[in-house]
């Protein structure tokens, strides 16, 4: 390809500092074809042990064994489908449409979403609209890896095109992220426009690295981990060196202490799986997910990367010979494996159209420009925040969600004002009931100690006054959640039943904890209640929360109904209406926020009630919006 290069530059008249990329559609369908199929295998490996492994490398023997046919596990993976909002909207409107367009397809989706993506989504249903709706005052996951496990597609649109690539990652990447989050987009989508030609993988790595503006965070991270791959350390010596001087950076108020979601860090793990494994697709990969971690996504974007720079024809076969091109499609998406990449092939051609590439003798050749992008050196600003949802339903107002966050400040304190008087000082309520109608204004204040204030408001007029219902106290098996969902398992017991389209994970209580990275099988969970007094119960109505990829169900044929009575808790006989569906991982594949009343056999005098069992999925837990007693 090298001396076909040298021969357009002489016949096309263009200097030496202008790049010319040439391909013929073999090549380039082939090296689409890698990357997809690397991304998939990459995803599909390191799943298993997924936050399984924070702060520590996973050990050569407690890594997940290989076979072909996992490879088709990863239609149902977010690595995949969250890519497909931004193909779609390409297609129907351009592959130069704009942000907005970008945005409201984004928004429309009804998958499963976690941290930055899924806040970001949350945003634009609230009226944020991009890129407000990634901003660091708004979007508390900026810094986490979303558009980094989104973005490979763009680079495959841009092949041997850093510098463009690079811009137009920037510039979608806001719709979820800010600063460093925005830049593990960028960084990813340039090693993928970098692979598609680059002489080597130290070539294709400096590209990119390249394309991240030099007096960031980010930059400096890369930086480090190339500088001590070039004097020689060996990996392990480079993943310690990168674990004590960077793992600090995790700001996801989420995962604090236990796992690091940081773009950049993250980032760090798959430049050193590029770097250490030297152009051997296992290797690379193998590499990638030792690091542990998000340890599905870094070796999923590794396995991408190699995979256009390799072709599909030089991925090993067992890593794509039992892939079903045809038969199955992307989960929540209409595409197939031949789909996707047919389709992003018609897209980085469409590119090609508008950049006046020219194709002849089954060649296409197009000026690309140099690899400097430059981009602003864009980073989250130091200070105290606070994220808030808020609804009033009659007299009652909701808390959907407080989330106080900060950057270099420690939290001292927050206080909720519901403005009748009433002050929660370092306590967040579930809801809150107003005596009287009228005018409240609600405020929520943060104090950091470094002086740092910010303050939310939201002005509600109460209508109506009623009696706050008698309180029943939730009891719950897991009463320090990981993930997503609320913190307070009250949320259960709010009145709040959102169509999965308006839902959100804080609408819910996941009895979720860290993963067991032994295999030991997942262990029986309840969520329920306590009476104040004995009540009559016929009946319980059990609204799930959201589905998700490793659990959020009870699994099949574990489900019961306990009942507290004589000092101890019992099985109670029930039917549940609709049935209620057994299955497995697949079962992310039903909509979330479903209610099934469960009716004893007998109505049971009793001082509480509770579902009881084993939560479905790889993780283990489950999710419950609402549980109203009968």
């Amino acid at each position: 390809m090298q001396d076909r290069n040298e021969e357009s530059v002489r016949r096309m008249g263009i200097s030496e500092k202008d790049k010319v990329f040439l391909a013929s559609e073999r090549e380039l369908l082939d090296k689409l074809e890698g990357g997809w199929i690397g991304k998939m295998a990459g995803v599909a490996w390191g799943t298993p042990t997924e936050f399984c492994y924070a702060g520590r490398m996973i050990p050569e023997n407690e890594l997940p064994v290989w076979t072909p046919e996992m490879i088709n596990t990863a239609f149902t993976q977010d690595d995949m489908y969250a890519q497909v909002p931004f193909i779609d909207a390409m297609a129907a409107h351009g592959v130069n449409c704009p942000l907005d367009v970008f945005a409201e397809y984004f928004m429309n989706t009804r998958f499963a979403l976690w941290h930055a993506n899924g806040m970001a989504r949350r945003n634009l249903k609230r009226g944020i609209p991009a890129p407000e709706s990634g901003a660091y005052y708004n979007n508390y996951h900026c810094d986490d890896i979303d558009w980094q496990i989104d973005c490979d597609f763009l680079g495959m649109i841009y092949p041997g095109d850093v510098a463009r690539a690079a811009g137009r990652a920037f510039e979608i990447g806001h719709i979820m992220n800010y600063g460093d989050g925005v830049f593990g987009g960028v960084f990813v989508t340039a090693l993928h426009a970098a692979a598609f030609d680059a002489g080597s993988v130290e070539e294709l790595c400096a590209r990119a690295v390249s394309a991240i503006p030099g007096n960031t965070l980010f930059r400096a991270l890369l930086d480090d981990v190339t500088e001590w791959h070039r004097t020689g350390v060996s990996f392990e010596e480079c993943w310690q060196m990168l674990e004590d001087k960077w793992s600090a950076c995790a700001l996801c108020p989420e995962l604090p202490g236990k796992s690091n979601i940081d773009a950049k860090f993250n980032s760090g793990y798959v430049l050193m799986g590029l770097l250490y494994g030297e152009g051997d697709f296992e290797k690379s990969v193998k590499y990638a997910l030792i690091c542990g971690q998000d340890s599905d996504c870094d070796p999923s974007t590794v396995g991408g990367v190699l995979g256009n720079y390799l072709g599909a024809s030089g991925i090993p076969d067992r890593y794509k010979s039992a892939l079903d091109r045809t038969g199955r499609k992307y989960a929540f998406t209409d595409y197939t494996f031949e789909d996707a990449v047919n389709l992003n092939f018609r897209l980085m051609k469409e590119q090609f159209a508008l950049d006046g590439a020219r194709f002849a003798d089954g060649v296409w050749e197009r000026r690309t420009g140099t690899d400097t992008a430059p981009l602003p050196p864009e980073q989250w600003p130091d200070g105290v925040y606070v994220y808030a949802d808020l609804s009033l339903e009659k007299n009652t107002l909701r808390v959907i969600e407080i989330t106080p966050f900060a950057k270099n400040e420690k939290i001292v304190s927050v206080t909720v004002e519901t403005g009748d008087g009433t002050v929660f000082i370092d306590a967040i309520p579930a809801f809150y009931t107003y005596e009287k109608p009228g005018e409240y204004l609600v405020t929520v204040t943060v104090k950091g100690d470094r002086g740092g204030e910010r303050r939310y408001s939201e002005a509600f007029a109460v209508k109506e006054a009623e009696n706050a219902p008698e309180e029943e106290i939730v009891v719950c098996s897991v009463t320090s959640p990981c993930g997503g969902g609320a913190r307070d398992a009250r949320i259960i017991a709010n009145g709040v039943i959102p169509s999965p389209d308006e839902a959100n994970d804080r609408m819910q209580y996941d009895t979720y904890i860290l993963g067991d990275p032994h295999g030991n099988p997942p262990r029986a969970q309840y969520v329920g209640y306590v009476f104040r007094k004995e009540r009559t119960v016929t009946a319980v109505d059990f609204t799930e929360g959201n589905h998700f990829g490793n659990g959020g169900w009870f699994a099949s044929g574990s489900l019961e109904i306990q009942v507290f009575r004589a000092g101890g808790w019992e099985r109670a006989g029930f039917t549940a209406s609709p049935s209620y569906p057994g299955g497995n991982a697949m079962r992310d594949f039903l909509p979330g926020y479903q209610t099934y009343r469960l009716t004893l056999d007998a109505p049971c005098v009793c001082e509480g009630v509770r579902l009881y069992g084993v939560g479905g999925g790889s993780a283990g837990f489950i999710s419950v919006c609402e549980l109203d007693v009968h």
